[in-house]
């Protein structure tokens, strides 16, 4: 083997990884273009830099995970050391009187809206308990009373007196 052959082939090889190189850089399959710029030298290089970039494939929204929240909060409440990490407080029953208030009444319909002392009155006066389930705007949904922070006075005749 004389060296201009030894130098032809070296100039293949080179073209074949030069091009492989470049095709991953333009995301596209590497080996299939290691070949043809092995086999087709310039012209497959040139080629390559014809063609324009391939895109890279986005995942479907099946493949994406969600994350779970309960198990993210677990795990910052076990590596905290801190004084100032809470655990999310339950929702209280604000004494806005602009506030407009549903609730479900013992026939499984929603009654409202009411303001609080109306509220209020309808639910002592309907016999309503703390399973019965309210709503207002500056809840994501409905509620239970007895779930809320401040739900048992709620039912409590003295709430609003101060």
């Amino acid at each position: 083997m004389d060296y201009r052959s030894l130098a032809v082939l070296i100039f293949w090889i080179t073209m074949g990884f030069t091009t492989a190189y470049i095709a991953k850089q333009r995301n596209r399959n590497t080996t299939g273009w290691f070949f043809i710029g092995l086999f087709f030298s310039l012209f497959g290089l040139l080629l390559l830099l014809v063609l324009p970039s391939k895109t890279p494939q986005t995942t479907d929204k099946e493949d994406v995970k969600v994350p779970d929240i309960k198990a993210a909060y677990n795990e910052a409440a076990a590596l905290s050391d801190d004084s100032m990490y809470r655990e999310p407080s339950l929702p209280r029953i604000s004494r806005d009187p602009t506030i407009d208030w549903y609730y479900v009444d013992s026939k499984s319909k929603i009654s409202g809206p009411h303001k609080l002392p109306k509220l209020r009155k309808a639910l002592i006066e309907g016999n309503h308990d703390s399973s019965t389930y309210i709503w207002c705007e500056e809840f994501l949904d409905w509620i239970q009373i007895g779930e809320l922070q401040n739900g048992a006075s709620l039912l409590d005749p003295d709430f609003l007196k101060d």
